[in-house]
């Protein structure tokens, strides 16, 4: 009987060796498994955030883009095509009086068919010019220029004239958000 119960004990730690080492490759395998679903996981949820980013960034660059065509549409509506356009360059330098000059400056305000895009403006006073010239201080160009001129200031003013080639009507007048 004692070489059956030593028979028995060790078929017995056998079976529950053999079982404990199943259940641990078993756990292991599920625990691997378990790993490698959690990575993809994390890598299936990334890409699905970058998917909905990419999406709402379509969705965003098509509502500016349907903005920018509707605002084409309506500046091509109000006639602000560059070919309906004409340019026209401003170069003065002369020697004014303070009233031509007020003159000259009143004429370079906007309007709803042209405006002036000025690059340089700048003055002098005539007096001045004269004064340094005879202190040694001489300014040749000006002196040359502006010898037998008469005025208070010289005047340098430099840019272009745009303006519409056809008039504004009631009838073109559709600007966004604003309905007359």
């Amino acid at each position: 009987m004692s070489a059956i119960k030593i028979f028995r004990s060790c078929v017995i730690t056998g079976v529950l060796v053999m079982l404990l080492l199943m259940g641990g490759r078993f756990f292991l395998t599920g625990y691997k498994r378990y790993v490698v679903n959690q990575n993809k996981k994390a890598v299936l949820t990334r890409r699905a955030n970058l998917l909905n980013q990419q999406q709402s960034e379509r969705k965003q660059k098509r509502h500016h883009i349907f903005r920018v065509n509707r605002f084409v549409n309506n500046a091509r509506l109000l006639g602000l095509e560059k070919r309906r356009w004409a340019v026209y360059h401003v170069d003065i330098q002369d020697a004014v009086t303070f009233t031509e000059m007020k003159r000259n400056l009143m004429q370079c305000t906007n309007s709803a068919s042209r405006y002036f895009r000025p690059v340089s403006f700048h003055i002098k006073s005539l007096k001045a010019t004269e004064n340094n010239a005879g202190i040694g201080n001489k300014n040749e160009t000006s002196e040359m220029l502006f010898k037998n001129k008469t005025g208070d200031i010289l005047m340098t003013l430099k840019g272009a004239f745009v303006v519409r080639e056809e008039p504004i009507t009631n009838d073109n007048r559709l600007i966004m958000g604003d309905n007359q």
